[in-house]
């Protein structure tokens, strides 16, 4: 369940990742193991 600070976190990383040349799937499965962790 997204809320609007998820969303700008979303944002700043993605754009954070383009400055950083950060692969999209890495950033994927970074945030698949922050939700795991959020989840448990």
């Amino acid at each position: 369940m997204l809320t609007g600070d998820l969303d700008l976190e979303w944002v700043y990383l993605l754009m954070s990742a383009k400055k950083a040349g950060i692969e999209a799937d890495e950033i994927r499965r970074f945030l698949n193991e922050k939700t795991a962790l959020q989840a448990m």
